[in-house]
């Protein structure tokens, strides 16, 4: 048996971040007993997270001072002699952990040592698209290569969430092809299985009349994430058919949320908007439910936890059409050219006027949610740990 840490560096306000990280627990909660897992965190706020124990784990100015002293070989060979300023491993090492899975991307695993470290990559859109400031401004796109180019070489395996982003990352940073391997992305087990809040009304909630059409959008607000182009569709709605579609925006202010409302009242349209904050999970469910889609207009991807989280749910599900998208929705979706609001305005007209169209599309995104098992993503995990299982009992005793 390895005995397999699992790292949690995300709080819930992190958005699709924090999701994952559950949904990943979820997952591995499943495994059978050829492995122990340990749970731990840099977040104190997760004292209970998925209903493990965590235990939480320092990382601070400290432990950075340790590793660059410990990078000077000559100083290296002192310390770990005496057995004085241990590495960062030692956190682990102490607990006998063997290998270190990430449940998030982290740099943290630059710190480690000697232990070996899984790291999923969800995306790299900062090549995908580097002209966004969230990805360019106060070098981040250098920091986000410094990053990757350090820590995918020297990780036993790269978890990808697609074909697309895999081919990506062997690519872009000529990773050997059998140490990336492909894991598609669950939906949020948080939202899924909520308890939903008795008698809460999401239209009461939103302030929007009673069985009005609304869309839901639970995003950050990046400029990536093109909130601008729904506040055009609803635009155009409203002038050209005389309809009035409300939309629901949830998730924090990454600088853009002014932006955005500012721009929803210059088109006038503002009374359709509604920005809700954080919402709870057990919220959450009812706003999906009660939409008349998801629209998701978003510029980065391939994949994203809410078109998942939509299929399972029953509500229609409408994706830029960029490239990768494709293989996470299949047919299952409606796609749209991130500039189009009057493509985005003529299905939503659709799907409005069209119940029967709007539950055909419902139907899709179900039988594409049942074809992504939890059983697919723990056959990548196994084939991880049973290799990695080998490589270590070769020099560690008691295996």
């Amino acid at each position: 048996m390895i005995n397999i840490a699992v790292v949690i560096n995300t709080s819930q306000f992190t958005g699709g971040a924090f999701h994952a990280s559950c949904s990943a627990l979820k997952i591995l909660s499943k495994k059978n007993n050829r492995y122990k897992f340990l749970y731990y965190t840099l977040n104190k706020s997760n004292t209970s997270f998925a209903n493990e124990k965590i235990n939480i784990v320092k990382f601070g100015m400290r432990e950075k001072l340790i590793f660059k002293l410990r990078k000077n070989l000559r100083i290296n060979r002192i310390l770990t002699k005496f057995k004085i300023l241990e590495p960062f491993d030692s956190k682990f090492e102490k607990d006998g952990v063997d290998l270190v899975y990430f449940s998030n991307p982290s740099s943290i695993c630059l710190y480690l040592e000697r232990l070996n470290y899984v790291l999923p990559i969800w995306d790299t859109c900062h090549r995908d698209h580097p002209e966004f400031p969230e990805v360019r401004n106060g070098f981040e796109f250098e920091a986000r290569e410094d990053f990757l180019k350090k820590a995918l070489p020297k990780a036993t395996a790269v978890i990808a969430e697609s074909e697309w982003g895999r081919d990506n990352l062997i690519r872009r940073y000529g990773l050997d092809k059998e140490r990336v391997y492909c894991s598609r992305m669950p939906a949020s087990i948080n939202i899924l299985e909520a308890d939903t809040e008795e008698n809460f009304c999401p239209f009461k909630n939103a302030n929007i009349p009673h069985q009005k059409p609304f869309i839901f959008y639970p995003a950050q607000f990046w400029p990536h994430k093109n909130h601008r182009l729904i506040i055009e569709a609803l635009d155009y709605l409203k002038k050209k058919f005389k309809i009035s579609i409300y939309a629901v925006f949830c998730g924090s202010d990454c600088g853009n949320l002014d932006l955005t409302l500012k721009y929803a009242a210059k088109k006038n349209v503002s009374g359709l908007v509604k920005y809700l904050g954080y919402i709870p999970d057990n919220q959450m469910h009812l706003y999906y439910k009660n939409s008349l889609a998801l629209v998701m207009p978003s510029y980065f991807g391939p994949t994203n936890m809410p078109p998942m989280e939509a299929f399972a749910i029953g509500t229609p599900v409408i994706v830029s059409d960029l490239p990768g998208f494709k293989e996470q929705i299949g047919n299952a979706a409606l796609q749209i050219e991130p500039t189009d609001f009057k493509g985005l305005a003529s299905i939503l007209k659709h799907l409005h006027e069209n119940p029967t169209f709007r539950d055909e599309i419902v139907m899709k995104g179900k039988k594409r949610f049942e074809s992504f098992p939890d059983d697919e993503r723990l056959k990548i995990l196994d084939q991880i740990f049973e290799k990695f299982a080998y490589k270590i009992s070769l020099w560690k005793k008691n295996f």
